[in-house]
């Protein structure tokens, strides 16, 4: 498990530098909507394909200066080949500063599916944690979320890697 997670960060790293020969996705216009109603992506990397969309973004009720932003993104196969998925998920603000990430939401461990057969989609939750008051309220003045997928390798499969990113709204921040 310590192998495969080093591997996964490894290649995301790997992945951050040379983003246009690895990572190819394409997101609509129409980017800035309600929490329900983001657009679909199509990731696709070599023979695989997916379509990802946001199911929902909730805050659990929090003490005051702990929030939890709960990301419920659904994953679809699209792709001829199964494949399982881990995601991390980052959110900034509009004035910069970054929650979450890799090794960091979801308390490091980030959302993951089980094996998706090809047409076979799963919600995963991934949450990410924001320290204080004052940065949950610079949320509501608009923030991108940032979702970084790499596959579990299945049958000693290198891991292949994508990113999107969403454009969230104040309403998602209540």
């Amino acid at each position: 498990m310590k192998k495969g997670v080093a591997c996964i960060l490894a290649v995301l790293g790997v992945s951050l530098i040379l983003v246009a020969g690895c990572t190819s996705s394409t997101t609509s216009s129409s980017a800035t909507q309600t929490a329900a109603r983001y657009d679909t992506v199509v990731l696709v990397n070599g023979t695989y394909a997916i379509n990802a969309s946001i199911e929902e973004i909730a805050v659990s009720p929090s003490q005051p200066g702990h929030h939890v932003v709960n990301i419920f993104v659904n994953a679809r196969n699209t792709g001829t080949a199964p494949i399982q998925l881990r995601w991390y998920s980052t959110i900034t603000s509009g004035n910069g500063v970054s929650y979450g990430g890799v090794g960091v939401s979801h308390n490091g461990y980030g959302a993951e599916t089980g094996i998706l057969r090809p047409g076979a989609s799963e919600t995963a939750r991934d949450y990410v944690v924001i320290g204080s008051d004052m940065n949950y309220q610079a949320l509501a003045n608009g923030a991108t979320l940032r979702v970084f997928f790499t596959t579990e390798p299945l049958n000693d499969e290198a891991p292949v890697t994508f990113s999107t990113a969403w454009n969230l709204v104040p309403s998602d921040f209540p």
